[in-house]
């Protein structure tokens, strides 16, 4: 039977197609990358837990510095000078704020988006986190945006909506909802020129917003790989207590405007000791932090060794402390906050735990005769390991 006797045949995926073809225009037009066809169901849950893999990369905070962020997994070996994944069966977890401090952070979800995409291709993953800084924004906290990031969002959202209205001429697709519903035109306390950056990003951002939903939902707020579990402020034995799986469960529902339109992210995510602002295991001040509280916490996911946090920048680069119960992997690498080297902690199965760095000045592990060595600091002297970038 031909398609024209057939109306369900071929034909009724044409609106699928168009709408398909004008999001990858959109992307392509805003950021220059192709992203490889996504296989994930919409709106899956973030996997909690992961096996351990051979091979295992930390990444720490990015803030909207694209640069650096490439740098970072360059020197992991993960991507060549094309961006392309080169990781293999690689393992990667980004411990979140990608988001504020910096000009380029729709550019560096586009680009983590593409690697995990190709990761999985290869055997291999990345897995992204929320940081305060994502959930901040979500909830419409932009105290540490900036004007470039404005720009960019404002950028973005102009090719959004005129996908939408290319969208909005073919037959067999709804009339896609205007991404700028219910906000205010102005805002007292900002600056005139700031306006529409403002609302482009309240509107990509929000819970439920084109960005929030693409990207940020699929962020875990709290990840177990193998022996480490990774969170970006920290965990207490209260949050294990309720329950990881439900605290990925619900962030993302959030982020994805199911919980009732609620404004702001669960209680477990604001505060001082949430767990994405804690820093009870992340002063650089060894003496300050509570080892007895992260031994506790540690004890209460079986089988895990070892914490591994971002948000707190250190000034020594990658350090462990409480007997490298605690791993610290904020450098401070974006330009918007100290412009630190990048550096990255590298786990395997065989060899242990190391820091690659394309820092000249870095510190040798003293057994060091290769360039590479352990994570095995003292306490208030942090190691680190020299490799080629």
């Amino acid at each position: 039977m031909s398609s024209r006797e057939n109306p369900s045949g071929i034909c009724k995926d044409i609106p699928n197609l168009i709408s398909s073809f004008v999001d990858t225009f959109v992307d392509y037009s805003f950021c220059g990358i192709f992203l490889p066809k996504d296989h994930s169901p919409e709106n899956e849950i973030p996997q909690t837990r992961l096996e351990k893999p051979e091979r295992l990369v930390a990444i720490g905070d990015l803030h909207g510095d694209l640069e650096k962020s490439r740098e970072a997994f360059m020197i992991a070996g993960l991507i060549d000078s094309s961006d392309k994944w080169t990781g293999g069966s690689t393992v990667v977890v980004q411990v979140g704020d990608v988001l504020d401090r910096g000009g380029e952070e729709l550019k560096i979800l586009y680009f983590l988006e593409k690697l995990k995409r190709e990761a999985e291709r290869s055997g291999g993953k990345v897995v992204t986190m929320n940081g305060n800084h994502e959930i901040m924004n979500v909830e419409g906290d932009f105290r540490y945006v900036t004007k470039k990031g404005l720009e960019e969002f404002k950028a973005w959202l102009d090719w959004y909506c005129l996908g939408n209205k290319m969208k909005s001429l073919c037959r067999g697709l709804e009339k896609p909802d205007d991404p700028y519903q219910g906000i205010p035109m102005s805002f007292p306390r900002a600056r005139a020129d700031c306006f529409e950056g403002l609302r482009a990003r309240i509107a990509a951002l929000r819970p439920q917003g084109p960005i929030a939903k693409r990207f940020l939902s699929r962020n875990q707020t709290v990840a177990v790989v193998g022996d480490s579990v990774f969170v970006h402020g920290g965990l207490l034995a209260e949050h294990i207590e309720y329950g990881l799986e439900k605290i990925n469960e619900e962030v993302t529902g959030w982020i994805n405007g199911s919980r009732g339109g609620a404004k702001y992210a669960p209680g477990y995510c604001r505060g001082g000791n949430s767990v994405v602002w804690l820093r009870k295991f992340s002063d650089e001040m060894a003496h300050r932090c509570d080892c007895s509280a992260l031994e506790h916490a540690l004890s209460t996911i079986p089988g895990v060794k070892r914490m591994i946090m971002g948000h707190t920048i250190q000034d020594a680069g990658i350090n462990g402390v409480c007997g490298n119960k605690a791993i610290r992997i904020d450098v401070g690498m974006s330009k918007g906050c100290s412009d630190g080297t990048p550096a990255v902690l590298e786990i395997c199965k065989d060899s242990g735990l190391r820091i690659v760095t394309s820092n000249p000045n870095s510190l040798l592990a003293p057994d060091t005769r290769t360039g590479l060595g352990l994570l095995v600091p003292p306490e208030h002297v942090p190691q680190q390991v020299e490799v080629e970038a």
